[in-house]
């Protein structure tokens, strides 16, 4: 099949659960061709595995010091050049696979293309536990930010409706024996101010501190390593870490659950999927969750976190079967990839 995949750059989430879904689709003989929206050209590191791509604006959340900005948010938008991408795209592919892309999932609406929407945001459009605020975005933002005719979605539980477990690469589930640095503590906070959070995670001098940030190449301050964006070098500090602090997005929680890391999660304010997710992450026992960093919350974390291990079934072939067919009912299946009878 001629497919269009695409991806919401906004976070790296996004990208790193699509990239799983991409390979898979190459490998078995399909012709993918990605669309990327909602950051800078600039911004994009490690993509060279997605060529063929192209990258549009589209739609990017603004935020400020762990906050959505919503009005800086609103006059980012440019609505003219969102229409003229849509219309760029033509009627030469057979299905439209969006990651919660606003851009390809119109596109597909216009050309009546069948738009499949891939990925955590969707499980929010089934019966399961969410906030008064995520069940008004879940009426309104998630049907209408990208227009689709089915879904695959995935949760951390399955709350008895149709919801994959998290996608984990096959590097994750491969892995041998892994030496584990006590000490080490990974962060990934992309919407903190990292000139805030550096001073305070130097005051914790006991514990090494691997902070990915947007930095140009490698420093160290003190007891926190700096490091540049890299999807490879990441991947292999989450494995040999021992705990996670991180914001409460989907992917990266659910792949230190995968490998059990003890996770310290503050939720972007103003999102309320991520405020839904840290309450699930609580709820499941599966992350410390606070409202701020401060030094007695990471503090306490360290000395008394503890993480809950969960080994997601590898779900790749039915989600590729599920986008092979896409009317087809697969509850059933659904429900075996969690061992749980239908």
């Amino acid at each position: 099949m001629n497919i269009l995949y695409g991806i919401n750059a906004t976070g790296n989430g996004h990208i790193s659960r699509s990239r799983i879904t991409i390979s898979e689709l190459k490998k078995r003989g399909h012709n993918v061709t990605v669309l990327f929206s909602g950051r800078k050209p600039e911004d994009f590191f490690d993509v060279d595995e997605f060529k063929p791509y192209v990258i549009k604006k589209g739609f990017t959340f603004i935020f400020k010091k762990g906050r959505l900005d919503i009005f800086r948010t609103l006059i980012n938008v440019n609505l003219i050049q969102f229409v003229r991408d849509i219309f760029d795209i033509k009627k030469e592919y057979d299905i439209v696979l969006t990651d919660f892309e606003p851009i390809s999932a119109y596109a597909a609406r216009r050309l009546g293309i069948h738009c499949i929407g891939i990925g955590h945001q969707y499980s929010f459009l089934n019966k399961i536990p969410k906030s008064l605020r995520m069940k008004i975005a879940g009426l309104f933002f998630l049907r209408f930010y990208t227009p689709i005719n089915s879904t695959i979605s995935s949760h951390f539980h399955h709350f008895n409706q149709p919801i994959l477990p998290p996608f984990i690469e096959n590097q994750f589930r491969t892995l041998g024996k892994v030496q584990i640095n006590e000490d080490s503590i990974l962060v990934y906070l992309p919407w903190e101010q990292k000139n805030s959070i550096i001073p305070l995670l130097n005051e914790l001098k006991d514990n090494q501190f691997i902070f990915y940030c947007s930095i140009n190449k490698e420093m160290k301050v003190n007891n926190v390593i700096l490091k540049p964006f890299s999807n490879q070098n990441f991947k292999e500090d989450l494995i040999r870490c021992n705990g996670l602090i991180s914001n409460a997005g989907f992917q990266l929680p659910a792949e230190a659950i995968f490998l059990g890391k003890k996770i310290l999660c503050k939720p972007l304010i103003g999102q309320p999927e991520q405020e839904n997710n840290a309450d699930t992450l609580k709820k499941l026992n599966h992350a410390t969750i606070c409202k701020e960093f401060t030094k007695s919350d990471i503090e306490h974390w360290i000395q008394h976190g503890k993480a809950k291990k969960e080994l997601y079934n590898d779900t790749m072939d039915l989600m590729i079967d599920m986008i092979h067919n896409p009317k087809k009912d697969f509850s059933k299946k659904i429900f075996e990839a969690w061992n749980q009878p239908s």
